[in-house]
């Protein structure tokens, strides 16, 4: 039996989860409204309200020593939102979301052939099932020409920026505090997605009827959803929280089926299944 404390830290956490998965069905009630404008205002609307908070409670002065590697953070958050919104505009939320949670292997990598760590065998495994759920899942029909085969390809570019993002906030993250941190990592997203737009000429603006669904993003996915996670490592042990984003593709799927009449086929269903047991096992193997 969980202490006290901790049973309701899984509780907020578990709330978090929910709020996650609507990171992508969310995207769906606003077809007109362009992948980079959707990311520019999730990004600007979180680090506002980030901010207004943090002038209601001071957070203090971030460290000049830290600007620069948050802000690369929030280059690659950018990208990471970007190409992730790209792909739910162009494949099935199934693919879409299980594709973008493919960060872990990308970080595995990074520390086997970077810092040359010796990793468990079971961490390997875990890898490799990982890859080859995901090969089962795009099959034979790798054609640059369709659409489901490019939002593949965007969700796994948005997995390979969020592991640069996680690399970055592992060494930044404990001497910061999760609304400083997070405050200038949006802002820094924000304004990054700002300039894509510029300079592809992408309108920011969106309709009235839209904003609600925006609003929808800012709040669930992002504040309840990502800040839940942040909160909830303090007082669970990492493994819990880092396993918790694999159901993330779980419920977005049940939620498009629900909202969006979106079947999933056999393939996506097995080889989802073999990636996300590979995800899990990954974490739970990881020193």
């Amino acid at each position: 039996m969980l202490p006290a404390m901790e049973r309701f830290v899984f509780i907020i956490l578990v709330l978090g989860l929910f709020g996650v998965s609507f990171g992508a069905p969310l995207a769906r009630f606003v077809p007109e409204v362009a992948a980079l404008t959707i990311a520019f205002w999730r990004m600007a609307g979180s680090s506002a309200l980030l901010w207004t908070s943090a002038a209601i409670s001071p957070q203090g002065k971030l460290d000049r020593s830290k600007y620069l590697s948050i802000s690369i953070a929030g280059v690659f958050l950018a990208l990471h939102f970007a190409c992730f919104y790209s792909a739910v505009k162009l494949a099935p939320i199934a693919n879409a979301t299980l594709f973008a949670t493919l960060a872990p292997v990308f970080t595995l990598i990074y520390e086997r052939f970077v810092l040359k760590r010796t990793l468990p065998i079971g961490a390997l495994i875990g890898l490799w099932l990982a890859i080859g759920g995901a090969v089962v899942v795009q099959g034979a029909d790798f054609n640059f020409g369709e659409s489901e085969t490019l939002g593949n390809l965007m969700a796994l570019a948005s997995s390979v920026f969020m592991s640069v993002v996680l690399i970055i906030g592992a060494r930044v993250r404990p001497v910061i505090s999760t609304v400083m941190y997070t405050r200038w990592l949006y802002l820094f997203a924000a304004i990054t997605l700002g300039v894509f737009a510029i300079v592809s000429d992408v309108d920011l603006g969106f309709s009235s009827p839209d904003a609600k669904w925006l609003i929808g993003l800012v709040i669930l996915p992002t504040l309840i959803g990502h800040n839940s996670m942040s909160y909830a490592v303090k007082y669970l042990r990492p493994t819990i929280v880092g396993s918790m984003p694999f159901g993330e593709p779980v419920l977005a799927t049940i939620l498009a089926w629900i909202l969006f009449g979106e079947v999933v086929g056999p393939d996506v269903l097995i080889g989802g299944g073999i990636t996300l047991s590979g995800l899990v096992l990954l974490t739970l193997n990881r020193r």
